[in-house]
């Protein structure tokens, strides 16, 4: 699936959405689908990694 960053306007896949100017100011990042992905997948590996680490 594409996703459209609506700043400006760059198109990204959703295997690899991450947003791009992570440190800009974005009036749309509160319901941003890419900054959503991105933050479910780095929690993701922030539990995964826990768990790892719980298990050895």
């Amino acid at each position: 699936m594409k996703l459209v960053c609506e700043k400006y306007k760059e198109s990204m896949d959703s295997e690899g959405a991450a947003c791009r100017h992570p440190d800009d100011y974005c009036s749309t990042r509160s319901s941003c689908m890419i900054y959503f992905i991105e933050k479910e997948r780095r929690r993701a590996e922030k539990t995964e990694k826990e768990k790892e680490a719980k298990d050895a």
